[in-house]
């Protein structure tokens, strides 16, 4: 029996790239028993149970990377973390460690070293989280999202496996079942998203201009998060040409109907939209640790697969003017399509999982 820890907490971002890790472990290893450690209030917790997962919680905090007097309890919070990890693999008798980013995957993954487990990293941004630097060097392999990466773990270079990022396993279904499913017309469709939290900076953007887009023969899927759901509701919520939700569970129906998407430049959304092959207006997040968010839009704006638009760049009118000039330029959209389809790796937990196998000698 294969016992196997994956840390990953925080966001979707880092959380989806493990249960994915999870699920192709439990195919490709016969027996194999996989849990799942996170911090004591994340999102994991509840995240990771609804994937049929045993999230452990510890005591971590994260680092703040601003004055505040919670940072001077961090190394007390950082040893106990590292202490009850220790706890888990032996209780569990975990042979096999895997961090997916997070400041539980540091912790965890520290823990790991210090009972001499293997570890096993995957880094999902152009810029390597603080986690994935402090353990990279007691790494057997670090499975990379994005080639950038790489340039940030010189003392690594020979252990590094360039995958893709592992996503949940999308069902693609065609355009009008989708549309059908959504209750639309069949009409250019535009998925308007900032994240699975929202991003009031976006929506703001956007809401000017959407009686300007279904004017113009447009529909759009707009998730706005939690937070600006309500007062974008009241105001738009019955129009027929206009699907308005704080969070789509089942995001796969609404990356299968549009035709544009309008996103952050998270490292898993744009795996998923390039996934599905759907050109994008990228604008990302200025505020993203490292920068790391620009890094992501960069690897797409270069490759002709995205338009990106630097936050404080954005106004309606400039976003209103991309959404035309892809939707109304035929060559431009397929060309869009075919870069972007490029950029995919549908097999990236797949190659990470048999890579993990071939490392460590396992028979299946």
């Amino acid at each position: 029996m294969h016992r196997i820890a994956i840390a990953a907490g925080g966001t979707g971002g880092h959380i989806f790239p493990g249960i994915a890790i999870a699920r192709e472990l439990q195919k490709q290893l016969d027996e194999c028993e996989v849990i799942f450690i996170g911090s004591k209030n994340g999102i994991e917790n509840k995240l990771v149970k609804e994937y049929g997962y045993q999230c452990i919680p510890t005591n971590v905090q994260k680092l703040y990377r601003f004055f505040t007097f919670k940072n001077l309890l961090f190394p007390y919070y950082m040893l106990k973390s590292i202490a009850e990890a220790q706890d888990i693999y032996r209780k569990f008798k975990i042979s096999i460690f895997v961090g997916c980013g997070g400041f539980v995957s540091g912790t965890a993954g520290y823990a790991a070293k210090l009972q001499r487990i293997p570890i096993f990293l995957q880094e999902q941004n152009s810029y390597p989280g603080l986690s994935t630097r402090f353990i990279a060097p007691y790494a057997q392999r670090i499975y990379l999202g994005n080639h950038k990466a790489g340039d940030y773990l010189e003392c690594c270079k020979n252990r590094i496996y360039y995958t893709g990022n592992p996503i949940r396993t999308p069902i693609k279904i065609s355009r009008e079942k989708a549309l059908e499913i959504l209750g639309l017309q069949n009409k250019k469709t535009v998925f308007i998203y900032g994240g699975s939290l929202g991003s009031t900076p976006i929506n703001n953007a956007v809401l000017p201009i959407l009686e300007k887009m279904m004017q113009n023969n447009l529909q759009v899927i707009f998730q706005t998060g939690k937070r600006d759901h309500s007062r974008i509701f009241e105001l738009y919520g019955k129009n027929e040409n206009l699907i308005i939700k704080p969070f789509f569970d089942n995001i796969d129906i609404a990356y299968s109907a549009s035709d544009l998407v309008v996103c952050r430049a998270g490292a898993i959304s744009l795996s998923e939209v390039a996934y599905f092959g759907i050109p994008a207006i990228i604008i990302p997040f200025p505020w993203a640790a490292g920068d790391h968010q620009v890094k992501n839009a960069e690897s797409f704006g270069n490759r002709n697969a995205a338009v990106v638009i630097e936050e404080k760049n954005l106004s309606s009118e400039i976003l209103f003017h991309e959404i035309v000039n892809i939707l109304n330029n035929l060559e431009k959209s397929k060309n869009m399509v075919h870069a972007m389809k490029s950029l995919a790796k549908p097999q990236a937990s797949q190659d990470i999982v048999s890579d993990i196998i071939s490392t460590l000698g396992i028979e299946c």
